[in-house]
């Protein structure tokens, strides 16, 4: 038997390290730690589905001790261990370690990880988490990036909300250790979608934590991305920050969101800072960037800040693009913010001159989605402007 077959044989799943006594092996063949298994069998009494070939086991006594000892491989353990004491095994790169050492242990690795990806896949979330933590606890600093995303999922779809912010608290530390910046080009680019998706999943369950990982995303977008693809991922981030402020709001929790308004300059400012994109490109994402920390404000009731935002955007369109500004939609929707947020305030005059800006600059914006878009701000703004006239008559 090669060294590497050995290694195949003594090395756990679930840990890949070496088999540790008792080693059970289970119906369909594979061997597995004792206490490895017992983790892995939390999440069921009754059954268990091999981690490496996915056959569904039953456990007639509703423990891991069901399963046999197989002092067969034990055995072998310890003979190759004194073995490989007396004489080390020298790998054609030069590594002396058991078994074929790292390259064998780092194929284990990938084999996890996509059985990883295919539980997630078919959604056997349960099956996921103790794969994933045992990966999490073999690997350090930036390389578990991923595979903790993967579990803050795996936790919050099994609805373990607490535990699943715990890991996003250990995601944020790791994105702000000392070695993230030099290796940020080595996380996957994807890793930012997933986390934003996260942060919008979170918001209704525990919107402190999907604030957390919208600091994450953030953190990585600074460091993964740039041009026209960098603003329309910051806008992202500012736009899954009004949902964290409606949510917020219903929770009555708006002077919370004071804490905040520091992360939403902190979007602006490096929007500002991307330099490799048209000057009209860049002024029309700064522009809805601002509409959305508008909206938050004006959810949370900071209307004076809301007010202002909105004018900002308003007054950064027409610098770009002077009178053609009215057919961009993004005008038409700071226009009717200012108007909502002139209602909310008791400046109903005002109001109503800006729900007539909007109107005027929908019924000529060219950027619309489609027809039914259009038409149902129209009627919209129509039949705020028909409230405010109420309020006149009966005030």
């Amino acid at each position: 038997m090669s060294t590497g077959d050995s290694y195949n044989v003594v090395s756990c799943p679930i840990c890949l390290d070496t088999l540790r006594k008792p080693i059970r092996i289970l119906s369909c063949g594979h061997n597995f730690c004792h206490i490895c298994l017992v983790e892995y069998s939390r999440t069921s009494t009754t059954s268990l589905s091999c981690p490496t070939c996915r056959q569904v086991i039953h456990m007639d006594s509703n423990s891991v001790e069901c399963f046999p000892r197989n002092w067969t491989v034990e055995n072998m353990i310890e003979r190759l261990s004194i073995s490989n004491q007396e004489q080390p095994t020298t790998s054609s790169a030069g590594s002396a370690r058991f078994g074929g050492g790292r390259n064998q242990k780092s194929q284990e690795s990938i084999q996890l990880q996509n059985l990883v990806e295919q539980d997630m896949k078919e959604k056997r979330f349960d099956d996921a988490i103790p794969i994933l933590r045992r990966i999490i606890r073999s690997v350090e600093g930036y390389h578990k990036i991923n595979h903790v995303i993967n579990l803050v999922r795996c936790l919050f779809e099994t609805n373990q909300i607490e535990k699943a912010k715990e890991f996003c608290k250990d995601l944020q530390s790791t994105l702000n250790s000392a070695n993230f910046t030099s290796a940020a080009k080595d996380i996957c680019n994807n890793c930012d979608v997933e986390l934003l998706q996260l942060a919008e999943d979170f918001i209704g369950k525990d919107y402190k934590s999907s604030i957390m990982l919208l600091r994450c995303a953030f953190k990585v977008i600074a460091k993964l991305h740039s041009g026209e693809q960098k603003l329309q991922k910051l806008e992202n981030t500012a736009f899954r920050m009004t949902k964290v402020a409606q949510e917020m709001s219903r929770q009555n929790n708006r002077n919370e969101f004071k804490s905040q308004f520091g992360f939403m300059d902190e979007i602006i400012d490096d929007m500002l800072r991307v330099t490799d994109v048209d000057f009209k490109t860049k002024c029309k994402k700064l522009a809805w960037c601002l509409f959305r920390k508008a909206l938050c404000f004006h959810k949370t009731s900071f209307y004076s800040q809301s007010i202002e935002d909105n004018k900002q955007a308003i007054l950064l369109m027409k610098a770009a693009f002077g009178d053609d500004a009215k057919f961009y939609h993004v005008v038409g929707f700071c226009y009717n913010n200012l108007g909502a947020t002139y209602k909310d305030d008791k400046q109903l005059m005002e109001a109503e001159t800006a729900y007539l800006q909007a109107k005027h600059v929908y019924e000529t914006v060219t950027d619309w989605n489609g027809d039914d878009d259009k038409q149902s701000s129209i009627n919209l703004t129509e039949n705020n402007l028909r409230r405010i006239s109420d309020q006149y008559h009966n005030s």
